[in-house]
This record gives structure tokens, sequence and C-alpha cells, in this order.
């Protein structure tokens, strides 16, 4: 899908129109606690989406995500160039899924 953004926001309503289309029921902002609130929730799965920011504040946020218990596994969708970065021993956080996918700038 071809798609166009100016900010996170606008991205998250692309994110969002490609789940629906895909037929995957989410939540967006979900609150997981008093502290955190997830970019996209799936019955358990967050996908956190960075448009900026360092891999190190996103990896710490992922962090904080990964270790609540009603969290499943993270999929952190970002677009810097550190989101191709391999991450080595990182198939699994805490014994959850975890991935990085780097979101092409206009295709996704």
């Amino acid at each position: 899908m071809r798609y166009r953004y100016g900010n996170e926001v606008q991205l998250h309503e692309v994110l969002g129109t490609v789940l629906t289309d895909a037929g995957i029921v989410f939540e967006r902002e979900y609150r997981l606690d008093a502290h955190n609130r997830a970019d996209f929730w799936l019955d358990g799965i967050v996908i956190e989406v960075k448009i900026a920011g360092s891999a190190g504040a996103a990896l710490r946020q992922v962090d904080r995500y990964i270790g609540l218990p009603q969290v499943r596994g993270v999929l952190l969708a970002a677009t810097p160039a550190w989101a191709d970065l391999p991450l080595q021993k990182r198939p699994t956080w805490a014994d959850k899924p975890f991935a990085i996918a780097r979101l092409q700038r206009q295709a996704l």
C-alpha cells in the first residue's frame, strides 16, 4: 500500500486502515496501566509506532510494555534507519515474542 504521512498520528491512521482492511480487530491508544499507553492493541499484542527518536528510547518503551502481564508480545514498527539493525538474541523478550519492522517511507 502506498501512503504519505507528515507525523506519527497520520501514520497511525494509515496503519489502522491496513489492519481494518485485513479484518484485524484492534484498539488505538490502549491504556495498559496508569503510565503506559500502546499505539495499537490486538488482544494482547502491542504495535508501537516510531517515526523519530533513538533506538534506545524505543527499546526502553518496549521493555516497559513487555514486562506487563497482559502484554503477550510487541511489534515495534518504525521508520528510522535504526529499525533495520538486527537485534542479537531478541526473537523473544521476557519469554514473549518481539520483533522490529522497518516501515519504508510511502509503502506499507
